[in-house]
């Protein structure tokens, strides 16, 4: 039986420790810190969102071109720029890796699994505590987000796991309609966010770049009463925003920046919008564990043809 969401959150930050106290990071970091070329990063579903975080924490702290791709626009895109292919996926063998291993790039696997490929370095993450069972991804995302995060942070874990904490919300659901106000400093979290709304069936999710807001969308908020949600990292432009969106929407939600180091204020935001999706969740009795899904998954899922 599927553990449910209230379980899974309270393991959550445990989960986090355990395997950061379990895998091999000293051997992750020395392998991350070698990708010195352009790099792409790539996953799916969930791991569309450590692959996010990769590509962000790649190109802060290795200084170089580092950019997250779906696993399908492989098949579609000249790669030819670039050396590097880091795969995120908790299993390590859906068909987005297969996908995103196809043009030659220098393969690595980031994942809670290792197999024989010897062409592949893979950078794996252990976890002793039971295995997380669910329909929405929070263990094996905020995971291998985390071993990014220890990279990052030279191995210095207490910003990080402060970060894991459940944030409070108090607001009534107004609307089914989620206007997401975000942009690539906070784009991990949003990315969460509107993956979670959408598999889960919680809500409808439309995610703004702050600034394209100021150039035509702004238009869909006074024909759909929805509820703001906004990254807010207090910049000037952040206050301005606010300040202005009380007079369109009645119900505005801020996810508050907490540092000043981007990336580590992005790794907190997720955690924050994690508790926010739980939130929603059990304001509308639903449990992102045991989600009912749609029966086209049965058909599509597992899919390995031409794509």
């Amino acid at each position: 039986m599927e553990k449910s969401m209230k379980t899974n959150f309270e393991f959550l930050k445990e989960r986090v420790v355990d395997s950061l106290n379990s895998t091999d990071l000293e051997f992750i970091r020395n392998e991350l810190s070698k990708l010195e070329e352009s790099t792409l990063f790539s996953g799916v579903g969930g791991s569309s969102v450590v692959s996010d975080f990769g590509a962000k924490v790649i190109n802060a702290k290795n200084a170089i071109v580092s950019v997250n791709s779906e696993p399908r626009d492989f098949i579609y895109r000249n790669n030819n720029a670039f050396k590097n292919v880091v795969a995120c996926s908790y299993s390590g063998n859906n068909y987005g890796v297969e996908l995103s291993f196809l043009r030659g790039l220098k393969k690595y696997l980031l994942s809670n699994n290792s197999f024989d490929e010897k062409d592949v370095t893979y950078l794996k993450y252990d976890t002793n505590i039971d295995k997380e069972r669910s329909f929405i991804s929070l263990g094996a995302t905020l995971i291998p987000a985390s071993i990014l995060m220890d990279y990052y942070l030279n191995g210095r874990d207490n910003p990080m796991l402060e970060s894991i904490e459940e944030a409070s919300f108090d607001f009534d659901l107004e609307s089914d309609i989620y206007e997401i106000y975000s942009g690539y400093d906070t784009s991990t979290s949003s990315k969460y966010l509107e993956s979670t709304m959408v598999e889960s069936g919680i809500g409808i999710p439309i995610v703004h770049d702050k600034y394209a807001y100021c150039h035509g969308r702004s238009t869909l908020g006074i024909n759909y009463n929805g509820i703001a949600i906004y990254y807010n990292r207090n910049t000037e432009f952040d206050e301005l925003m606010l300040e202005e969106l009380k007079q369109y929407y009645s119900r505005i939600i801020t996810i508050d920046s907490k540092y000043e180091d981007q990336i580590l204020d992005d790794y907190q935001m997720l955690v924050q919008s994690m508790y926010l999706s739980k939130y929603i969740a059990e304001k509308k009795n639903k449990d992102l564990s045991k989600v009912e899904y749609s029966p086209i998954v049965k058909k599509l899922y597992k899919y390995k043809g031409k794509i």
